[in-house]
C-alpha cells in the first residue's frame, strides 16, 4: 500500500544512466537554458575523485568524461523564477528518466521541479553524495540473499 509519492534517489549527474527508465531522480548541475524548446541542458563534470585504494587502477586519476541530462521543464517552466533560468547556474533537479543514450552520455529527464543551488560548495557536496553512495552500496551488498530449497 502505497502512501504518497516514491521517494527521488538523489545522485551525481555522472550516475544517471545506472538508473533504469521513468526512476525518480534528483541531481546538481551547471545549466544552459533553451526557452524556445522549454529544455535546460544541464552539465556536470564531477570534480571529486574517490580516494585511492590498494585495489584502484591508474585510470581513478584520470578526468571523468562531462555527463549532460536533457530536462524537459514545459510542465514547470511558469513556476521557476526568471534568475534561476540563467545560463551558469547551478541549479538542483527533480524528475523522471525518461530516455538515454546507449553510452549513457546523455539522459533525458521530465523536469517537475527545478531550484537554484545557491551558493554550493561543489567539492564538498560531490564528497558527501559519493561516500552516501558508497555507504549504500556497502548496504547492499551485506543484506542476505534468499536460499531456495
Amino acid at each position: 500500500m502505497s502512501l504518497g509519492p516514491n521517494p527521488a534517489s538523489l545522485t551525481l549527474l555522472e550516475n544517471l544512466a545506472q538508473f533504469p527508465l521513468r526512476s525518480k531522480v534528483r541531481f546538481l548541475g551547471w545549466q544552459a537554458y533553451h526557452s524556445a524548446s522549454s529544455t535546460l541542458i544541464v552539465t556536470h563534470t564531477t570534480m571529486y575523485q574517490s580516494p585511492p585504494s590498494s585495489s584502484s587502477s591508474l585510470s581513478s586519476s584520470l578526468p571523468r568524461k562531462t555527463k549532460t541530462a536533457t530536462v524537459d521543464i514545459a510542465i514547470v517552466v511558469e513556476q521557476i523564477p526568471t534568475g534561476e533560468l540563467q545560463i551558469g547556474e547551478w541549479v538542483n533537479v527533480l524528475g523522471y528518466i525518461t530516455d538515454m543514450q546507449a553510452d549513457g552520455a546523455t539522459v533525458c529527464i521530465q523536469g517537475i521541479q527545478i531550484w537554484s543551488a545557491g551558493g554550493i560548495d561543489l567539492g564538498k557536496y560531490e564528497r558527501q553524495l559519493q561516500e552516501k553512495e558508497n555507504v549504500d552500496r556497502r548496504s547492499l551488498d551485506t543484506l542476505p540473499t534468499a536460499v531456495n530449497i
